[in-house]
């Protein structure tokens, strides 16, 4: 099973819904998995900052303005400055 599966299954459980994998799986991944530990506590971070920024729940309206923020700030889908964006 690739780190991908796993790191599904742990977005999963993150979000309190069934992981498809036994959990004791999960955490013996994690244990041998420094790549997969990472992305964890990285995912757990970025749960933690969401709840604390909407502890109501997110609306509609701060999901939007959420995904505009985040759009704006990533790199990805954007080509360089001064260039293309590389071609598959």
């Amino acid at each position: 099973m690739r780190c991908a599966q796993f790191r599904t299954a742990l977005s999963a459980r993150l979000d309190g819904e069934p992981s498809g994998l036994p959990g004791i799986r999960l955490d013996k991944h994690l244990a041998r998995c420094p790549g997969c530990r990472e992305w964890c506590e990285r995912a757990e971070r970025l749960r933690d900052q969401v709840a604390a920024a909407a502890p109501d729940g997110p609306s509609p309206d701060w999901s939007a303005r959420l995904l505009a923020r985040l759009g704006a700030e990533s790199p990805v889908g954007r080509a360089p400055q001064g260039g293309r964006a590389a071609e598959r």
